[in-house]
């Protein structure tokens, strides 16, 4: 697993409602730019689905 995906679960684990949208955003970009494959995506997506409450985020997902 890449150090960018490390530090985005790290940041996942911290977050609270307020950032979700911004580290939702810099999983999606880091993937578009290579930096996370589309499983470490996922799985990140998974995380902030789970601890964040995934249903109240609408289109975040």
């Amino acid at each position: 697993m890449s150090q960018t995906f490390d530090a985005l679960k790290e940041k996942i684990s911290n977050a609270d409602m307020s950032q979700a949208k911004e580290i939702i955003g810099q999983v999606k970009e880091a993937y578009a730019d290579g930096k996370i494959d589309e499983n470490e995506k996922n799985e990140l997506m998974e995380t902030a689905k789970s601890k964040l409450g995934g249903g109240g985020l609408g289109g975040l997902f």
